[in-house]
């Protein structure tokens, strides 16, 4: 008989989300109905009430972010104090950066916009309902919206092999070492705008099926009958996406909540160092998966989410 307990249940955290738990709230909780999010050029120190005042009315979660550029201008009120105290003191404040957040390298397919990328801190809305609560949080340097789709902007269901046991969010998602101890039990947001180009809808459905490696009725990868099925990456073709992106070749978890937008994909991914999980699995994707000709990045940006407890604010 397998081993059964609370780490390795498959059902999302259920508790009210809030600021003040282990972990962020807006990961681990159910994936809701529609995304919005924002990147500012300073964050607030009435950010965490707001965040937990919009939670507790409900039907919402809040997450919060920070850029490398609210570490190096020394924000949050420790880090202001210590760069008043001179220049020395204000680069041990800059230098306080957590350890996995560093900018993303180019990749190839690329084209941003520099005015759709980066920012000293984000703020993440999911909700059940479209909100503008975002716009309670101030003036974003650039925002973007989406929502969920059963079938999603490719016509194929995204997402699908992600973790969601506690056990495995431990494991891929969770910050628990080798960074910053303000970190721990933290995670890092990677963002990307994606825009899908018109001639993937060109395309019939047997060649769109081969290039994703999955059913376009049903989901389930090829010659498999159910959604969550394991693929047969031997009976893919060598660049179905499914199969480059695979930790079963390329020994990389990340987990993957994001929303369909009006020109292709929000991409949003968790993970506990993009250094090492997102940054080689992006390098595999760009070079060998059959959909990447289909997909240009416009958007970019790589935020550190600690826990409540640690708001660097």
């Amino acid at each position: 008989m397998h081993e059964r307990g609370p780490k390795r249940t498959y059902r999302p955290d259920l508790a009210p989300p809030t600021l003040h738990a282990e972990h962020p709230p807006g990961i681990a909780t159910p994936h809701l109905a529609h995304g919005h999010i924002g990147a500012f050029d300073e964050a607030c120190a009435d950010w965490p009430e707001l965040a937990e005042e919009l939670m507790r009315a409900g039907g919402v979660t809040v997450t919060l972010g920070f850029g490398l550029e609210h570490y190096a201008t020394g924000g949050g009120a420790a880090a202001r104090g210590a760069a008043a105290a001179g220049p020395g003191n204000a680069r041990a404040a800059g230098g306080g950066a957590p350890v996995g957040l560093a900018p993303l390298p180019a990749f190839a397919g690329d084209a941003l916009d520099p005015a759709r990328c980066g920012g000293a801190a984000c703020v993440l809305i999911a909700s059940e309902q479209p909100t503008d609560a975002l716009r309670r949080f101030g003036t974003p340097r650039w925002e973007r919206r989406g929502t969920r789709n059963p079938t999603g902007a490719l016509g194929f269901r995204d997402g699908v092999n992600v973790p969601r046991r506690p056990l495995d969010l431990d494991r891929h998602v969770w910050v628990g070492g080798n960074d910053r101890s303000a970190m721990l039990g933290g995670t890092y947001l990677v963002v990307r705008d994606i825009d899908v180009d018109p001639g993937w809808q060109r395309l019939d459905r047997a060649e769109q099926e081969r290039v994703i490696g999955r059913d376009k009725a049903t989901n389930a990868p090829l010659t498999k009958r159910r959604l969550f099925d394991l693929p047969d990456l031997g009976a893919l073709a060598r660049d179905a996406h499914i199969r480059v992106a695979s930790p079963r070749t390329t020994n990389i978890t990340i987990l993957r909540r994001g929303y369909d937008t009006d020109t292709g994909l929000l991409f949003l991914a968790f993970m506990r160092d993009p250094r090492r999980q997102f940054v080689p699995l992006q390098r595999r994707l760009a070079e060998q998966d059959a959909l990447h000709p289909y997909t240009t990045a416009r958007g970019s940006a790589v935020f550190a989410v600690p826990p409540g407890r640690a708001l660097p604010l």
